[in-house]
Order: structure tokens, then C-alpha cells, then sequence
């Protein structure tokens, strides 16, 4: 059986919600998942590129999550701005994925003073070719794909391969499960219906294995 290492924002994290990855895991597939809610790029590649020089995989799969989030290492300093976010208010393997929430003033400085957009796409491309580079010296095959229609500007990017016309809530959001998403809590994350439906395009498109298990799953 193919192991398949995963990681991704709360598009891909299966945590309270059922997402695409979970889906997968009980149609039988062996999934190592790294992915986190509201986590940014940085954390996604991380985990991915520290895996990846720990373990051996057939398949990668990387969501890419949208530009501008912020993961922060909490200590006994910053742990107060974790709690009092009133939709941020949980941590990740000791960081607060503060996301794009500006409730606390000192996100506010940091997206008004000290936010750098052009080092976070570089900072992105650079991670994604190190990881590019170390999946082919492993014959391991990746799969990237945008979780948001993310603007790249450097033209660096298309040295790394992927499909950069779709992203997955683009195609969420132009499809008939849109009309049943669950809008509380500013949720981003798609319904479980769609879930279903994407599981079964990676599993098709990218893993080439459709399970008899997964081909049952209604979506």
C-alpha cells in the first residue's frame, strides 16, 4: 500500500470537521497527516520538508493555504493574545495560528508595519522548490495543490510544478455544495458532501487508486 504524506490548512486538517483527508484515512488509505487549522504556508512546508528527511513516502500532498497568516510560538508572553481571540482561541503543536485575525492591536501593528508580503511568496517558492527538489531525489511523487487562488507575482514560481489556475474553494465555491456551506464562525472550510467529491478527484487525478471503499462514499 502507498504511504501518503499530507499537510494543509483547515481545508485538509481532520479535526471536528470531515474533510477530504479523513475521508481518504476510512476508505483505507495510509495517510500521514500534518496538516492544522488555520496554519499558514510556513508551517505546512516545515512539517512537510522536517517529514520528509525523517520518513520514507510514495506520495506527498501539499495544500497550499492562502498569503498574510501568522503563526506565533506561544510562551508565557503571548499565550493572552491566544485567548482572548474570540475565533483564534486555540493552539497547534505550541503555536497560535493566528490566521488573518486582527482583533488583538498588535496583530494590527504587524499587518500595518512589519507585514511583508514580497518575503512571504519568496519565502513560500523557496520551500516549495527544496521540497520539489527533495521528493524527486526520493522518487517520491508530489502533488501541489492551492487550497485559495493565491496571487504570485515572482515569476520564480514557475519552477515549481504544479497547477497554478485552480484552487480548491474556487471550485467549491462555483459548485452546487456551496449553497449548503456552513457559514458560522466565519468557516472556511468546505461541506462534507464536497469533502467527499474532492477526495475522490485526489484520489483519481493524483494517487491513480480509487478505492472500492472510497468509490461507495456519497458526494
Amino acid at each position: 500500500m502507498s504511504r501518503i504524506l499530507i499537510s494543509g490548512c483547515g481545508i485538509t486538517f481532520s479535526g471536528e470537521r470531515p474533510t477530504w483527508s479523513k475521508v481518504l484515512r476510512i476508505a483505507g488509505y495510509d495517510i500521514t497527516d500534518l496538516s492544522g487549522p488555520a496554519i499558514s504556508n510556513q508551517l505546512i512546508l516545515n512539517q512537510l520538508l522536517q517529514e520528509l528527511h525523517c520518513n520514507k513516502y510514495d506520495h506527498v500532498v501539499c495544500q497550499l493555504t492562502s498569503f498574510g497568516k501568522l503563526d506565533v510560538q506561544l510562551n508565557d508572553h503571548n499565550t493572552w493574545l491566544k485567548d482572548n481571540d474570540s475565533l483564534r482561541n486555540f493552539s497547534y503543536k505550541g503555536f497560535w495560528p493566528s490566521s488573518h485575525s486582527t482583533e488583538q492591536k498588535v496583530k494590527q501593528d504587524f499587518q500595518k508595519y512589519l507585514y511583508s508580503p514580497k518575503l512571504e511568496e519568496q519565502d513560500t517558492i523557496f520551500k516549495l522548490l527544496l521540497l520539489q527538489r527533495l521528493c524527486k531525489e526520493s522518487n517520491t511523487r508530489l502533488h501541489i495543490i492551492q487550497g485559495y487562488d493565491l496571487p504570485w507575482t515572482d515569476p520564480l514560481i514557475d519552477k515549481v510544478d504544479f497547477d497554478k489556475s485552480f484552487n480548491i474553494y474556487g471550485w467549491y465555491k462555483d459548485s452546487e455544495h456551496y449553497a449548503s456551506h456552513d457559514h458560522s464562525g466565519k468557516n472556511t472550510v468546505p461541506s462534507k458532501d464536497f469533502q467527499i467529491k474532492l477526495a475522490k478527484f485526489i484520489a483519481e487525478k493524483y494517487l491513480k487508486d480509487v478505492k472500492t471503499k472510497l468509490e461507495r462514499f456519497d458526494g
